[in-house]
């Protein structure tokens, strides 16, 4: 067993785990209005199209939370989670270019301080690369492994989220300087 095919089941197990939470607020009813404003912000302006692309974002991460898990769909899944993954930076960075510091991102639902921000592309540019090691054949996880992939997917999801923490609080800072 190679350590890439490791990392690449510890990724795949962070991917499922990341692509579920975010599914979950697309297709929540009472997030509906949020996602709404939110497309309305990056500049779909019809409520329908909205809503109905809402709920596909959401299942498309639903489907690939748990293709990516498996041996046979993990290639396929991998790439076109680098693909939604960029076209979400792709978005962000347009608004940033044009000048809107103040959108949130929509990253982690309605309840999320997170706006779209220099520190956040980068860091999905880190997950896009991140994401390119589950092309790679899996480790299979062999019984031996269970227990290191399970932990090294969880400090991955620390990670993330101690790094999503920091960049509300480096916001949040940011906002009281300027007072």
């Amino acid at each position: 067993m190679d350590l890439l095919n490791f990392t690449s089941d510890v990724m795949a197990l962070f991917l499922m785990w990341l692509f579920v939470n975010a599914s979950i607020h697309k297709l929540q009813v009472d997030n509906r209005n949020y996602y709404q404003q939110l497309f309305s912000d990056y500049g779909l302006r019809n409520k329908n199209i909205a809503i109905a692309l809402c709920y596909f974002l959401g299942v498309v991460e639903m489907t690939l939370a748990f293709t990516i898990l498996f041996e046979a769909t993990r290639s396929q899944a991998a790439i076109l989670s680098v693909l939604l993954l960029s076209v979400y930076l792709i978005g962000m960075t347009v608004q940033l270019i044009q000048g809107k510091r103040d959108m949130s991102c929509g990253c982690s639902g309605a309840n999320s301080q997170l706006k779209i921000s220099w520190p956040l592309i980068i860091r999905n540019g880190v997950l896009i690369v991140l994401t390119l090691n589950c092309t790679l054949p899996g480790a299979g996880f062999p019984p031996q492994l269970w227990f290191a992939v399970l932990m090294a997917s969880g400090f991955m999801i620390l990670t993330y989220s101690c790094v999503e923490n920091l960049i509300v609080n480096a916001q949040k800072i940011s906002i009281l300087r300027a007072y």
